[in-house]
């Protein structure tokens, strides 16, 4: 802020304002408060220099001893480093000929010269003359200065509020001792009154008055040289200020050429964007309308047999309220034929029956913008997971009405096996391949359904019962207190992973249902976490060798080895409770135990040499295998579809599997 008051009256010889621009701080760009002068010369406001040094030093090591000056940049040390720096500014000097230039100068009224000297006073100057050093209005500008001087320096001051005016020249005083400023230390390079030089300068070589000192400047030239090295370093100034115009309007073009660019990127993207875009929907469609067709075609198949199944029963009746005979046998032989369509159906249907799904997968990174993620908008998938037919849902057909046939026998007997082979547990997959796991062998094999054997794994304890997991992955329970996940895939068997039993018990017989294992000890059941934990779910007063899940309810079904009449052979396990479905009687000794599509239940009667199928309720039940087709203290079973497969104890045939068909 500018100091001092105004005065009335239009100097006779006012300060330009070029020379007022000498009292600013090159900092603040403020006229100079408080000024403190540098070694250099360069003079700034206290307040403004202490900021400077403060942020110039920010982040720098606490041991700085100078700065740069905020002019030329010089480094300079204040007189006492060790203290803080926001005191530093403190330390240098005031400058007395700036400090008593601004108390004694005040800002001007601007007033035309010649209308003040025609009598009309006040009347608002628009320029400065340099030459006539005289204000001008605009009016008198154009009448007198422009008709007199065409090519002189002026200033337009039109709008400005005042100007500094030069005051005659007043001694400056020394703040120290109070005395006229008349000396000068070469040796120093700093002014003083007579006392500075007689205490503080006494000793220095070359002292000498301020007129001589001017005088020396003046006679050797030094004065012009300071002025052309000024004005040679104002041009040089000039030219870097120049030069970093240009380089901004460079960084300028850059800056926009780089929006451009962006803009067009952005527009590639977009193309890019809006391709992926149409790729990803094409294949949404195109997955929906495959799925679509499978299932309307299931849908006109059902629709077509229902329609028949109505206009049968319809024209059924008709013919028996009007006693046609002929008639009435014709829609009854219709309406059987029209149930093996059904059955058949079913069983088509069955083979494929899946929960479809159609999804869009997004990469995670993608979604996180990760920066190294490719540009991706993910994927379309088809999920086809089996499934069961919905409950109520079943081929309807009586089980007495099922017949049985052998299709087909081997031996499960390896080269490398050390002796006669025991399976205790077999998995009758999908794709007609046929796991095994031998007890004796402590192996798990790979055959195909007419008996080559493609793998064989071995195992750390006895295999005993096995389930399917889903496809391609079977379970074993292996007697060490383990359970062993085994990946089908190529004619490979791999162990894919396995699980240890939190309670250190050996299992005997598993299933799988709803990604949980269930097992069983000799009298326990139990469920099984992927991490081993088990659960406690039920207890049974004999041993229970193989479990068997009914992949429509859930329900488990384990089978009791006991041949003491009364005792229970088959118990159905539901909610944690177990209902006795079969007991002692035509089944002895059940062993192996599997349930059909229909919920049907087949057991392996060991001591009583026979395979039973019942319904699950155990309502129904009859004898379908005994040793008339070959069944010799059967052990375990496995069905998949209407075919199952069977595996014996006997010494006889003890290395041999048996595939059966129902029809």
């Amino acid at each position: 802020m500018a100091e001092g008051g105004t005065s009335n009256d239009v100097p006779d010889n006012p300060i330009t304002p070029k020379e007022a621009r000498l009292l600013d701080c090159p900092i603040c760009l403020e006229q100079l408060h408080e000024p403190k002068s540098l070694p250099c010369f360069h003079s700034f406001c206290q307040e403004c220099l202490s900021t400077f040094i403060t942020k110039d030093l920010s982040g720098k090591m606490a041991s700085a001893t100078a700065f740069p000056c905020p002019v030329c940049r010089k480094m300079t040390q204040p007189v006492n480093p060790s203290e803080d720096k926001e005191k530093w500014a403190q330390q240098f000097p005031a400058n007395v000929i700036v400090k008593d230039l601004v108390k004694s100068t005040a800002l001007e009224p601007m007033y035309c010269k010649p209308c003040g000297k025609k009598g009309k006073p006040g009347i608002p100057a628009a320029i400065w003359c340099e030459i006539c050093k005289a204000f001008f209005c605009e009016k008198c500008k154009v009448d007198f200065h422009d008709w007199i001087h065409e090519d002189c320096e002026s200033v337009d001051v039109t709008g400005k509020t005042g100007i500094i005016p030069r005051q005659g020249t007043e001694q400056i005083r020394c703040e120290k001792h109070a005395k006229e400023v008349d000396y000068y230390c070469e040796d120093h390079l700093i002014l003083g009154c007579s006392r500075c030089i007689t205490i503080d300068h006494r000793r220095c070589d070359v002292v000498t008055t301020t007129q001589e000192y001017c005088d020396k400047l003046k006679t050797e030239s030094r004065l012009e040289d300071r002025k052309e090295s000024l004005q040679k370093t104002k041009e040089a100034i000039k030219l870097l200020v120049k030069t970093f115009g240009e380089k901004l309007q460079i960084l300028l073009e850059d800056q926009n050429s780089g929006f451009d660019s962006l803009t067009d990127l952005r527009k590639q993207v977009d193309l890019r964007l809006d391709a992926m875009q149409k790729d990803i929907t094409d294949k949404l469609v195109s997955s929906y309308k495959q799925e679509k067709e499978n299932l309307d075609l299931s849908i006109k198949k059902c629709e077509r047999l229902m329609s028949s199944i109505e206009n049968t029963v319809e024209s059924s009746e008709t013919a028996v309220q009007r006693n046609d005979s002929v008639n009435t046998i014709l829609m009854y032989q219709r309406g059987q034929v029209e149930m093996e369509s059904y059955q058949n159906l079913i069983t088509e249907i069955r083979k494929s029956f899946a929960s479809v799904r159609i999804k869009h997968v997004v990469d995670p990174s993608l979604v996180r913008l990760d920066k190294d993620s490719p540009l991706s908008l993910g994927n379309v998938i088809i999920e086809e997971k089996p499934e069961q037919l919905p409950k109520g849902i079943s081929t309807m057909r009586p089980l007495c009405v099922y017949d049985v046939k052998e299709v087909g026998k081997f031996s499960i007997k390896c080269p490398s096996d050390g002796g006669d082979c025991s399976a205790a547990g077999i998995v009758y997959l999908p794709d007609d391949h046929i796991v095994v796991g031998d007890w004796n062998n402590y192996k798990i094999k790979l055959f195909t359904v007419s008996g080559k054997c493609l793998d064989e794994m071995k195992v750390t304890g006895n295999p005993c019962d096995m389930c399917c997991v889903d496809d391609d992955t079977v379970a074993a329970a292996i007697d060490n207190s383990e359970i062993h996940i085994i990946k089908v895939n190529h004619a490979k068997l791999t162990l894919s992973s396995k699980i240890k039993l939190s309670i250190g018990a050996n299992p005997y017989g598993i299933t799988y249902s709803n990604e949980t294992f269930t097992v069983s000890t000799p009298t326990d059941v139990y469920r099984v976490s992927k991490d081993g934990v088990m659960n406690k779910i039920a207890s049974y007063p004999n041993n229970c060798w193989h479990l068997a899940c009914d992949p429509r309810t859930g329900q488990i079904y384990g089978s009791q080895y006991t041949s003491k009449d009364g005792n229970a052979t088959v118990y159905r396990l539901s909610d944690g409770k177990h209902t006795s479905i079969s007991k002692v009687g035509m089944l002895k000794d059940a062993f192996g135990v599997d349930v059909d599509g229909d919920g049907n239940v087949y057991v392996c009667g060991w001591a009583s040499n026979n395979v039973v199928q019942m319904s699950g309720d155990g309502t129904n039940v009859r004898e379908l295998l005994t040793s008339s087709h070959g069944v010799d203290k059967p052990k375990a079973i496995s069905l998949c579809g209407n075919k199952f497969v069977v595996t014996n104890q006997s010494s006889q045939n003890r290395n041999e599997v048996r595939v059966f068909e129902l029809y």
